[in-house]
Parts: C-alpha cells; structure tokens; sequence
C-alpha cells in the first residue's frame, strides 16, 4: 500500500512538472490591452504599434491609481505618526521616571519636567494630525475609487 501512495505521488509531481514546462513554452493567444476593470482582449495576430509622438507627450492619468497613490500615501502617513506617537509616549515614560526618582537634585526634576512638557505638547500635536489623517482616509476609502469610464 505505501509503494502504490509513493508512486502516485511521483506521478503527481511527474505530471506538475510536465504541465510547468507545457506552459512556459505556450505562447499567449491574446493581448490584454488598457488597464482596469475597462481592459479589453485584443488578438495578437493584430501588431502593437508604437505610440506616435503626441501620445507620448502627456500620458493620460490613471484616477484609480491617483486614488491607490493617495490611500498608500496616507497609511504611511499614518503608520509614521503611530511610530512617532509612541516613542514620544515612551519618552515622556522615562522622564517621568526622572522626575519620580527616589534619588534626584532639584535641577535635574526640573529638567526633566520642562522635558516632559515639551513631550506631551509633542504628544499632543501627534495625535491631532494622527486623527485627522485617519478621518481623511476613513473618508477617502468610504467615497472609494473614482469609477473610469471609456
């Protein structure tokens, strides 16, 4: 029994192997011109010509992939000020850990303290732009991609 499920699964990897190798050798039947959900097939019989020096000058803009670039754009954003919100946050840990330490001159509490407001004021601004651009790309994904038309 267990030489009859070890020849079967050679064959198997037998056959994937042969279908790999049929496939990389086939040559494809159409060409898949446009972009989109607009795509249209075109038979590859027909030659793709070069494009003539007025469709060269000005490419036409993509607004999906404007709208793609901007939603990337603001999860890095994002993800930037989540990464700056808690370094700072960590920051002001530690100096409050200064400020509160069992063994500390009067100059040094200062210090930190003056620090550490600094810290929260930064904190602070974070977090507001954090939320705001969150919003924008809350609303941004609710209105989703601007629909082409051809």
């Amino acid at each position: 029994m267990f030489a009859a499920i070890s020849l079967q699964a050679q064959s198997l990897a037998d056959f994937a192997r042969q279908e790999r190798e049929r496939q990389a050798h086939l040559k494809p039947t159409q060409v898949i011109t446009g972009s989109g959900s607009g795509a249209t097939a075109a038979p590859s019989a027909q030659p793709v010509l070069p494009k003539t020096g007025e469709d060269q000058k000005k490419p036409a803009a993509d607004p999906v992939k404007e709208y793609n670039d901007q939603v990337q754009k603001l999860r890095a954003k994002i993800q930037t000020l989540r990464d700056e919100e808690t370094a700072t946050q960590l920051q002001i840990n530690e100096l409050n850990n200064q400020v509160y330490a069992p063994v500390v001159d009067q100059a040094a509490k200062d210090q930190a303290l003056t620090m550490a407001t600094a810290a929260q004021q930064k904190l602070s601004d974070i977090r507001k732009e954090l939320d705001v651009s969150t919003k924008e790309l809350q609303a941004l994904e609710a209105q989703g991609p601007p629909k082409v038309s051809k």
